[in-house]
C-alpha cells in the first residue's frame, strides 16, 4: 500500500466514525488558527485537507469569508459539500492546485504537508495561487516536542513519525502509526516558507488535548503538561505558523504540478 492509499483510507475513517475524538483533541489548535485569520470583506480563503468541512464552516461563519476545500477523500469532500462548503477532490502530492494564479487572500494547510512526498511542490502551489500579500497558515505535529525529546533520549522512536506504512515499531508506548512521511520542527518549516517566498509573522504552539478515552484524573495531569510546554513553540505537539507572501516563485525555481 502507498502512502496515498493509506491516507485515502485513514481520513475517510478519521472524518467517519472519529471525527468527533479528532476535533475534541485539536480544539486548542482550532481556536489558534481561527485567531491568526484576518475578517476581509468578500475574501477567498481555501482550506487544503478540508476533510469533512467543519473547521472550513468555522472559518466560513467566523471570517465571512467565502470558503473552499479540497481533500484525498471522496467520502470526506461530500460531507464537507453538504455542510455548504464548495469542495472537490484533489491529491496535492499528484495533481497541479485546481485555481487561478493569485486568486486566494488566506489558506489554510492544516496537518498536511507531513503527508505529502513533495513539500516544497505544495508550498509552491500554495504561493501560485495566494494573491500579492496573501498569507497562509501551517500546521504541523512538532518532532521536537517536550516528549519526543525524551523518547529519543531514551533511544524510542518519537511520535508523529514513522519507520513504515504497515507496522508501527521501536516505542512501546505508541500502538500506531499515522502516515506521516516528513517530520518538522519550528526552524524546519521557517526555513521551508522562506525559501519558497514567504514571510513568516506569527508562530504559536498548540497542545493535542486528551480524547476522553483514559482516566479523568490522567487526563487532566496530560492536559495541564502538554499546555505548559505549549508555550514554548519548538517544545509544543503542534507547531501553527502563519505567513505572508512576498515574493512569486519565478519559472525557473517551479517544479511539476504546481
Amino acid at each position: 500500500m502507498d502512502t496515498n492509499e493509506y491516507n485515502k483510507k485513514f481520513y475517510s475513517n478519521i472524518f467517519g466514525r472519529e471525527a468527533d475524538r479528532y476535533y475534541k483533541i485539536q480544539e486548542r489548535k482550532i481556536k489558534i488558527v481561527l485567531s491568526f485569520l484576518e475578517n476581509r470583506e468578500k475574501s477567498r480563503i481555501l482550506d487544503i485537507g478540508c476533510a469533512d468541512g467543519f473547521i472550513s464552516s468555522v472559518i466560513a461563519k467566523e471570517t465571512g469569508a467565502k470558503v473552499y476545500g479540497i481533500d484525498i477523500s471522496k467520502t470526506s469532500i461530500s460531507k464537507a459539500i453538504k455542510k455548504g462548503i464548495e469542495a472537490k477532490v484533489v491529491n496535492v502530492d499528484k495533481e497541479k492546485f485546481p485555481f487561478k494564479d493569485n486568486s486566494f487572500d488566506a489558506i489554510f494547510c492544516g496537518d498536511v504537508l507531513e503527508h505529502v512526498y513533495d513539500t516544497e511542490s505544495v508550498l509552491r502551489g500554495i504561493n501560485r495561487i495566494l494573491k500579492k500579500e496573501g498569507y497562509v497558515i501551517i500546521s504541523v505535529p512538532n518532532i521536537a516536542s517536550w516528549y519526543n525529546r525524551g523518547f529519543l533520549f531514551l533511544g524510542f522512536m518519537p511520535t508523529w513519525v514513522e519507520s513504515s506504512l504497515r507496522t508501527y515499531t521501536g516505542n512501546p508506548f505508541i500502538k500506531e502509526g499515522v502516515g506521516h512521511i516528513h517530520a518538522f520542527t519550528k526552524r524546519s518549516l521557517n526555513d521551508l516558507l522562506e525559501i519558497n517566498g514567504f514571510r513568516v509573522e506569527r508562530s504559536k504552539g498548540s497542545p493535542v488535548l486528551a480524547d476522553g478515552s483514559r482516566k479523568k484524573w490522567e487526563e487532566k495531569i496530560w492536559n495541564a503538561v502538554d499546555s505548559t510546554f505549549a508555550r514554548k513553540t519548538t517544545l509544543a505537539s503542534t507547531i501553527i505558523i502563519k505567513a505572508r507572501k512576498v515574493r512569486e516563485m519565478n519559472k525557473n525555481e517551479e517544479r511539476l504540478k504546481i
